[in-house]
């Protein structure tokens, strides 16, 4: 049996971490969906690649999504997809970072986008749940310092 277990961060603490030359945030809303499309169709394709769920969202979903003000950020390694984020306000879900990544590359990432959140929306706190069954997700929100509430 799962069940959800809820975690907090409080946007005070963040850990180091390293860039490399070849990654790069993308963040996509309203203003720049048309034209990134293309980037987030091949961030689809990877993850359905990757792993199997009948939930994953589609770019119509994206579509309606940042319609909605909600804020989908991409990771690329030379200018290709490897991972990506929603945000719906303080609300983190939807994290994916492709299993080809380099150690430290989801770290940054999640981090960057939280605290890009927090100093454009000023946001004071990041939530988000991980389904019970899901110990390397519960680790890596761990390892990140997040709490369970």
């Amino acid at each position: 049996m799962s069940f959800k277990i809820y975690y907090t961060h409080n946007l005070q603490t963040k850990l180091p971490s390293t860039k490399r030359d070849e990654l790069l945030l993308l963040k996509i809303n309203k203003s720049n969906f048309e034209e990134s499309v293309p980037l987030i169709e091949k961030s689809i394709d990877l993850f359905n690649s990757e792993i199997s769920w009948e939930d994953m969202w589609d770019v119509h979903d994206a579509d309606v999504r940042v319609s909605q003000n909600q804020i989908l950020y991409l990771l690329l390694e030379n200018q290709q997809p490897i991972g990506h984020v929603w945000y719906d306000s303080y609300y983190l879900y939807n994290a994916y970072v492709s299993k080809d990544r380099e150690d430290g590359d989801s770290v940054w990432f999640i981090q960057e986008t939280m605290w890009d959140m927090k100093n454009t929306t000023n946001i004071k706190y990041i939530k988000l749940y991980v389904d019970s069954w899901n110990e390397r997700a519960i680790r890596f929100w761990e390892k990140l310092e997040f709490i369970k509430n």
